[in-house]
């Protein structure tokens, strides 16, 4: 009688090689899968335009500049090369859309990994120095997050920043002290080459900013 097939150690050899290779497949296909659904998902620019978010075609590199923190240190191109900065501006007497971004912002920030957090910065600029010094901006900011910053300067210092970053506002009127600022509300992004990398545009939703931040991180 001849061999049975399944005794044939040829045969066994290639079902124990075929049985290896089905489970090494599976392995990397599990792993590969749990990579896309605990990674960032992706968008496109059609998909991030839904999340409010807009990419620039090509980035614009900024110039130098110069401004104050709320603890006094100069701020300038060097604080935010090698990092991405969100730059909101903004200001203390602000009635209702300052304090609402602020605290969207907060909670984006607070509900990101460690790992999306260590290269990333969130600014608040004023468009009121007049009113906005650095102890006013410091304890505006830690109503939010203590690891906020906040920006002052000249007006001309202020306004030349603002144009750089395509954010218009209208400067305070003298003679009040009452007084409120238009001014945008978009939320701008610079990448850590120091360039204008795209913006956010309101009303801003803490999950949607937090997945069109990563998207643009991961595909940077």
């Amino acid at each position: 009688m001849g061999t049975r097939v399944a005794d044939d150690p040829k045969v066994k050899r290639n079902i124990r090689l075929i049985v290896a290779a089905v489970a090494i497949f599976a392995a990397v296909a599990i792993f590969s899968v749990g990579s896309k659904l605990s990674g960032p998902r992706i968008l496109n620019q059609y998909q991030l335009r839904d999340y409010g978010a807009r990419v620039l075609e090509e980035p614009v590199a900024l110039a130098e500049f110069t401004l104050s923190d709320h603890r006094g240190a100069s701020f300038g191109l060097e604080q935010v090369r090698g990092q991405w900065t969100m730059v909101f501006f903004g200001f203390t007497h602000c009635g209702d859309i300052c304090p609402t971004t602020m605290a969207i912002l907060a909670q984006t920030y607070g509900a990101l990994k460690p790992v999306d957090k260590a290269d990333l910065q969130v600014v608040l600029v004023t468009v009121d120095p007049a009113r906005d010094s650095a102890e006013q901006l410091a304890k505006y900011l830690a109503r939010f997050d203590s690891s906020f910053i906040g920006l002052n300067g000249s007006q001309e210092e202020l306004m030349a920043f603002a144009r750089q970053l395509l954010v218009a506002y209208e400067p305070e009127l003298e003679g009040k002290d009452n007084y409120q600022v238009a001014h945008s509300g978009n939320l701008m992004l610079i990448n850590p080459r120091g360039e204008l990398h795209g913006y956010f545009r309101p009303p801003f939703v803490h999950g949607s900013l937090r997945v069109a931040w990563r998207s643009i991180r991961e595909t940077f």
